[in-house]
């Protein structure tokens, strides 16, 4: 299993809901690190202010994206429950990490 560090920042979004959000994003790291073995160890900076979220990665001391992946709030929150807002992240997070990668 990756080795996943996330930093979460919320400004509107409750503690629960909060720790929920950070769940479903970790929890789908891991999937994304298990299914393509592109990488061991990430480090994931989640921001959300005024419901827009941003999120950036180093995977494996990478880091060859500098512009932060937008996520919609309401998909996140979607996730905890949904398994197709589930794939839509895991889907998003994919190709992001691919550009963090330089594949």
């Amino acid at each position: 299993m990756a080795d996943v560090s996330l930093t979460a920042a919320f400004s509107t979004v409750p503690a629960s809901e909060a720790e929920e959000i950070k769940r479903v994003i970790v929890e789908t790291v891991q999937q994304l690190a298990q299914d393509d073995g592109a990488f061991k160890k990430a480090k994931i900076v989640f921001t959300e202010s005024d419901e827009r979220c941003g999120l950036t990665a180093e995977l494996d001391g990478v880091k060859r994206e500098g512009v932060p992946l937008q996520l919609d709030i309401d998909q996140l929150e979607d996730a905890k429950t949904s398994a197709g807002a589930r794939a839509q992240l895991k889907e998003a997070l994919r190709l992001y990490f691919r550009r963090v990668l330089g594949k």
